[in-house]
């Protein structure tokens, strides 16, 4: 009830046909006739959180016909490898070495007869081995053994940092040779990895009795107030979405879930974490920056980040600040809610913003972060948006549908006595004095390549 109402008001007749003068507001106002001065315009406490930026930057969503898909993703084709053990000629001509590549009849090991490996030793330029035989090993069945010679002649004495060659030394893949009028090599097979994800079914519905639905209100033009808690309800319906893209989790089975960006930097991005006492310097972000670099990632990265963090970052670069080397906007303003600011290093613009949702206490609770516990306010979610070899979007949303009938977002009315969007009367499904309004969406998230995310986050 409005302040000042009088409670309860007093009321009129013979009874408060007094004599007094002069007469007061007082007295008016307790009768109840006063209209009192009520804003028509409903405030939001935290509108900050109803903003879905996330889902806007990942672009148009891509429909799909099964709830549950998968993609391939090629890894590295080279292989490196870590020597088991020395099994015999150590310090002669040939030397036969157990490797840790698994070995089988139908899958013989890694290596082939002609491949030279490198490995580390006192001479600047590393020591390169051939290989004239490979096998299962006598030592360790179940592993390649093979048999290596030094490619610029002599005994294979290795002089490797700590010692001589020995078990747990590491070698690269370094090329291969092969004398006149050779046979062909054997051959390899390269196949890529299988990752999938489970799109979501996420609902809202409620209902409203049709003598509420009629009813006038003090805000905007005394619009009922159903159109209000609609407005509401469409707001949290697209926090659902976002919160549902950015931490689910996959399940592919019963009741289906999609796999969110946070999970796919946790299981196969770069993280790094800093103290919490002293905050993220610079120094963090340059090593986190060139960790990312090795995995490939794109000249454009965007970090989302919490308060905290965004905090500490423009501490830790304000020196570029000053000097006018950072620039705003670069995300650009058809992204609702997110200026970022950009930072240069190693050919990568590393772009900042504030990242509302990480600062929420009612989705995220306040804790202190540990090894594996997150505080998000002092937490960095690093994005590479940009397409692969084949110009497939690395990050991309995706939705159930089929001939025409989407499933990304439906609005519907489920109509009684009332009917929300026409005229009363007639045909009804129902005789319900109400009518209930139902949202539902079909969507999930694609990350084709999760090891060029990032997480930088406070541990303790």
């Amino acid at each position: 009830m409005p302040q000042g109402i009088p409670t309860p008001p007093l009321v009129g007749g013979k009874a408060q046909t007094l004599v007094t003068d002069p007469i007061l507001q007082s007295y008016v106002f307790q009768s109840g006739i006063h209209k009192p001065e009520h804003s028509n315009l409903l405030s939001y406490k935290y509108p900050q959180y109803y903003l879905t930026s996330m889902m806007d930057r990942l672009g148009p969503s891509e429909p799909l016909g099964q709830d549950v898909w998968s993609w391939n993703v090629m890894d590295r084709t080279r292989r490196g490898g870590t020597i088991d053990s020395v099994d015999s000629g150590d310090g002669t001509a040939t030397v036969v070495l157990t490797t840790q590549y698994a070995w089988t009849s139908a899958q013989p090991g890694y290596l082939i007869v002609g491949d030279i490996i490198r490995v580390a030793d006192g001479d600047e330029s590393g020591r390169l081995l051939r290989v004239t035989a490979t096998g299962d090993s006598s030592a360790t069945p179940g592993l390649q053994e093979i048999t290596v010679v030094a490619q610029e002649g002599g005994n294979v004495t290795l002089t490797v940092p700590g010692g001589a060659i020995v078990a747990a030394s590491v070698f690269g893949h370094a090329t291969n040779a092969f004398g006149e009028a050779s046979d062909a090599p054997a051959g390899r097979i390269f196949l890529p990895e299988e990752e999938w994800n489970a799109l979501q079914i996420i609902r809202r519905s409620f209902s409203i009795s049709g003598s509420e639905f009629t009813n006038r209100t003090w805000l905007k033009d005394g619009s009922a107030w159903y159109f209000t808690v609609e407005d509401i309800h469409m707001k949290e319906f697209a926090l659902d979405r976002e919160i549902a893209l950015m931490w689910g989790i996959r399940q592919g089975t019963g009741v289906k879930s999609t796999n969110g960006l946070i999970q796919f930097a946790i299981d196969n991005g770069i993280e790094n974490t800093f103290a919490s006492g002293a905050g993220v310097a610079e120094s963090d972000l340059r090593d986190h920056i060139k960790d990312m670099f090795k995995e490939g990632v794109g000249n454009e990265i965007y970090v989302l980040c919490g308060a905290d963090f965004l905090a500490d970052a423009q501490v830790a670069l304000r020196d570029y600040a000053l000097n006018g080397a950072i620039s705003y906007g670069a995300f650009g303003d058809n992204v609702a809610g997110l200026d970022f600011m950009s930072y240069k290093f190693m050919g990568k613009t590393i772009h900042f913003a504030h990242y509302n949702l990480f600062d929420d206490a009612e989705v995220l609770p306040v804790v202190t972060p540990a090894a594996g516990v997150i505080n998000y306010s002092n937490f960095s979610l690093w994005l590479d948006l940009g397409t692969g070899s084949n110009g497939e979007k690395l990050i991309s949303q995706k939705h159930k549908e089929l001939d025409g009938q989407s499933r990304k977002f439906i609005h519907a009315y489920e109509v009684g006595m009332m009917n929300p969007n026409g005229p009363n009367g007639g045909q009804v499904s129902s005789g319900k004095d109400a009518f209930t309004i139902h949202y539902l969406s079909e969507i999930g998230l694609e990350c084709r390549l999760p090891n060029r995310l990032g997480i930088l986050r406070a541990n303790s």
